[in-house]
């Protein structure tokens, strides 16, 4: 059985007491007279096994939560064929129609009638998804470089990312007022920038809704890592290091133009894949823009000779883990590339953590 649906978002709202009652999931399934096991794990782990093809679990909800579908195998992982996860609603029915290929379809009360409907339209980024995986197996099989793994990957990652944002922005733009809409809103990235302007479009009583229980958990987590770097808005914790001529220079001596603090290394492949993009936009908005390059994680020759090598044409600075302010302790940097965007009053704008045309299409945004 194939992993065909994934979790669905995760939050607690006011009104979602007041629909608490019983939840109940019927189901025909080509199991050829395996068991199978119903699973709500964050409900006091409410556990049902049940064996034959025929299915019909019922749980007391107090709030939306995750159901796991799957399959009992003795002396073995359920997760080995792929588990099935969709979201339980209090008060209502679920009818799941399953055959052996794992073509499933939806039905029971309105939700679920609707939401078998907005999942068609992410599930053909899905199986994108699910190709572009399998591709990715055979070249790492195939003892291909990882520079040009990293390169496949990078590439297709970021036009599935965008396929599944617009499907997803689609639907619930066209359906603000469905509470399938704040459940779909799950199959978004994890990041801020894919989920806020997601529920912004939902009506409030979705937002307040039975099903928006089912997106606090993301969204609380985005937020959390969010805030590692700082609250938007915030001051930027400023900080002093050497610049490529050994004179010391304070981020804070730079505000008045919109700002990057990059944090690289001429060790991180993404970091020089993006210089060429970066240069391009330096060169563009110059006169409103000031990059600051902080090197991380090298000796000062590799650093020197990299900017040297790679022609970079902002300020630098770099940071000596003997001595001297640490701004990865300060801004809780622990990927690289990170590119933090602060506005002329020093003020955190933005973090983009990765290689991103979220970085540039931001740029554009504030500085055109």
């Amino acid at each position: 059985m194939k992993k065909v649906i994934l979790c669905m978002l995760a939050g607690i709202m006011a009104l979602c007491a007041m629909a608490q009652g019983k939840f109940t999931v019927k189901g025909t399934f080509d199991f050829a007279g395996d068991s199978a096991f119903f699973a709500l794990p964050d409900n006091g782990g409410q556990t049902r096994a049940v064996t034959g093809e025929m299915l019909e679990v019922s749980f007391d909800l107090k709030d939306a939560e995750y159901l796991t579908i799957g399959r009992w195998f003795t002396g073995r992982s359920h997760e080995e064929e792929g588990d099935i996860k969709l979201p339980a609603i209090p008060g209502e029915t679920l009818v799941v129609t399953m055959d052996a290929d794992g073509n499933m379809q939806l039905s029971g009360s309105q939700f679920y009638v609707d939401y078998n409907e907005a999942m068609k339209m992410v599930d053909p980024v899905n199986k994108q998804g699910e190709a572009f995986m399998q591709e990715l197996r055979e070249k790492v099989a195939a003892g291909l470089p990882e520079e040009e793994l990293m390169d496949f990957y990078q590439k297709n990652v970021n036009v599935l990312l965008q396929n599944l944002s617009d499907a997803v922005m689609g639907y619930v733009k066209a359906h603000p007022d469905q509470d399938a809409a704040a459940a779909l809103i799950n199959e978004l990235p994890g990041e801020l920038d894919y989920l806020e302007p997601a529920i912004a479009l939902l009506s409030e009583r979705v937002r307040n809704g039975v099903a928006a229980n089912l997106y606090k958990e993301k969204l609380e987590k985005a937020q959390e890592e969010a805030a590692k770097y700082g609250q938007k808005g915030s001051v930027a914790p400023d900080f002093t290091l050497n610049d490529i001529n050994s004179n010391p220079l304070a981020l804070s001596s730079l505000r008045g133009k919109w700002v990057v603090l990059d944090f690289w290394g001429s060790w991180c492949v993404w970091c020089i894949k993006g210089m060429p993009k970066m240069k391009e936009y330096y060169a563009k908005y110059q006169d409103k823009l000031e990059i600051l390059g902080v090197d991380c994680n090298d000796t000062v020759e590799k650093w020197k000779e990299a900017v040297a090598k790679h022609e970079i044409p902002w300020l630098h600075v770099y940071w000596d883990k003997e001595k001297g302010d640490n701004p990865l302790e300060l801004y809780h940097v622990d990927s690289f590339p990170t590119k933090i965007i602060l506005d002329p009053e020093g003020r955190i704008a933005k973090v983009v953590v990765g290689e991103s045309p979220a970085f540039y299409d931001y740029l554009d945004e504030v500085l055109k």
